[in-house]
Formats: C-alpha cells, structure tokens, sequence
C-alpha cells in the first residue's frame, strides 16, 4: 500500500488554487449555467472524466446517487482505484473544512451492505477505497455560513435558504426509505429535526421557520402548492430556467459550491496530487468547461471507466 500523502490544511489547498503555477490555474468564468438543456444533455447512467496534468490525474464520477452496491456509480468507483494511483479523493456533502480524513467521513470505510443496499450510498465505496489505497480523504463543500451571504446578495431571505436547506435533504430521506414520499406523515418528525441543525449551521435564530408548519407554509408560498406526495425531485434542482422559485434559491448555492469545488480541485492538482471526485453527475456537466479550459480536454469520457487507464497514461 502506498503512503497517504502529507497533510495539507484545506486553507492551504485552497489558496493554492488562487495561486500562479505553470499550465493551470482555476477557470471559474467557463463554469456552465444549470439549464433544463444541460440537464437533459446529462447522460442517465453514471458517468465520468479523465484529465492528465502530468504525472498528475483528475478522474471525476458524475455520479448517479444510489445505494446498491452493484450499481454502475459504485462500479464506477471501485474501477477508478483499481485503474488510478490515488493521492486524494473528494466526497459530496461534506465541508472542506474539517481538513483531511475527519473521522465522521471515515465512519463510512466500516458500513457493510444489507442485501446489497448501502445506507451511505455512494460515499461508503469512495472512502473504503481511499482508505484501502492509502488516499487522503477530503469534503468538497464549503461550509454553509460561506454560501449564505451569496445567496442573499441575489435576493433571497434567509428563510428561503433555510427553507430549501430543509427541502433538498427530502429526496436523500427518500432514498434512505426514511420516507415513501413527500406526502409522507414522517415527514414532519424529520423536518423538525433538522431545522435546527441547519439553523446552526447557516447562523440563524430560532424564530426563523421554527417548526414544521412554518416550513410547510413557506413551501407552499415558495412553489405555490402544498407539500405533497407530488413533489419531485426536480423542484431541488439548480435549473436556473427551472419551473419553481425554489430552482432559483438552489442555482445560486449551487453557483457557490461548484465555484468551491472547481477551485479546491485545481489546489489539489497544483500540488502534484491525482484526485479522485465523487459528486453527482449534474456537478460534473457544471464543471466540465471549466475543467476543459484549465486542464485541456480529457483524455476520456464515459461510462465506464475500465478502459480509461490505457487511454490515459501519465507522463514520466
């Protein structure tokens, strides 16, 4: 087994990537709008992205979230450590700044599937292979109290990202069969546990959307009708043309977070590491011009990455 990397504080990694180095440096101007045709440009499997720079490589799974263990996502990644030597692997959902190797996300190396149903979903084969190949674990979010003032300096309240913080966990709820759907009379037990984690999180007081009917009714006003088992996932999606104001609300933390991202991966490659990403497949049709513009084009693209190795042999 290789060594881990030298530890890199994630302040580091992302100042680095505002840094002047040879032949790449961020290009967060070229990131793509989330549109209803980039959406439906998306291929429906999991997917991925190779790049050379170097003797350094970015491999990046556009993943489809899901928790079969014999899914295309989790194939995908098992497939990229056997194929790539990783130094780094970022996971979705997970803030940056709890720096390398936070023991929360290392929880999820020891989950063991249940009839092939994995409760951590996609991050259980992205850190149980980092771990079996000595890779440093990283989250490649920025932390909620970063993305809040960005999202109110387009326009929005602070209940509307309180209220689509609580909004976009439901189809996670609903994957985790926490819920059948958004119609669903535990819906509410669960809403009213996690409005004050994100009130926390997000540096908000108590009397904003104290309890579940508060946050029902700011849905209601959001989207014009009430929470129901009609909700459908794309109501949290980032589609800045999307049909709902909540895809308005959601753009704009998705414009934060894919800025982060695009940045820490550009740290990380700077610093000589081959990085593996594992974020949904929407994140990597965001990134790819951007990525294309600061890495030249992969050397491949697909559905799976078995052949991609060969394609892609790193410079001595």
């Amino acid at each position: 087994m290789r060594l881990a990397p030298k530890l890199v504080p994630a302040l580091i990694v992302v100042l680095l990537a505002s840094c002047s180095s040879p032949g790449v440096k961020p290009e967060t101007a070229r990131l793509a709008a989330w549109t209803t045709q980039l959406r439906d440009s998306q291929p429906e499997e999991a997917f991925a992205a190779v790049y050379n720079l170097g003797k350094a490589q970015l491999i990046f799974v556009g993943a489809l979230h899901e928790n079969q263990s014999d899914s295309a996502t989790f194939r995908m990644i098992n497939d990229a450590y056997s194929g790539f030597e990783v130094d780094v692997a970022i996971a979705e959902g997970y803030p940056t700044s709890k720096g390398a190797n936070p023991p929360r996300l290392m929880e999820y190396a020891r989950e063991e599937a249940r009839n092939g149903y994995q409760e951590g979903g996609e991050s259980v084969p992205t850190i149980a292979g980092a771990v079996q190949e000595g890779a440093q674990v990283w989250g490649g979010e920025p932390d909620d109290i970063e993305i809040k003032p960005q999202v109110l300096g387009r326009g929005f309240s602070e209940e509307d990202v309180l209220g689509y913080y609580i909004l976009r966990v439901i189809p996670q709820w609903i994957r985790e069969r926490r819920i059948d759907h958004a119609g669903d009379e535990r819906l509410q037990a669960l809403v009213d546990q996690e409005l004050p984690r994100a009130r926390g999180a997000l540096a908000l007081e108590s009397a904003a959307l104290p309890d579940f009917a508060a946050w029902a009714s700011w849905y209601q006003a959001t989207n014009s009708k009430p929470i129901a088992a009609d909700f459908t996932m794309e109501e949290v999606g980032p589609l800045q043309n999307g049909s709902f104001r909540s895809n308005k609300i959601a753009a704009e933390v998705s414009r934060a977070r894919d800025v982060f991202l695009h940045e820490l991966i550009i740290g990380h490659l700077q610093a000589g590491n081959t990085v593996l990403v594992v974020f949904g497949g929407s994140h990597l049709m965001i990134q790819r011009p951007a990525l294309d513009a600061a890495l030249g084009l992969p050397c491949y693209t697909g559905p799976d990455l078995k052949d991609a190795p060969a394609r892609c042999r790193r410079r001595n």
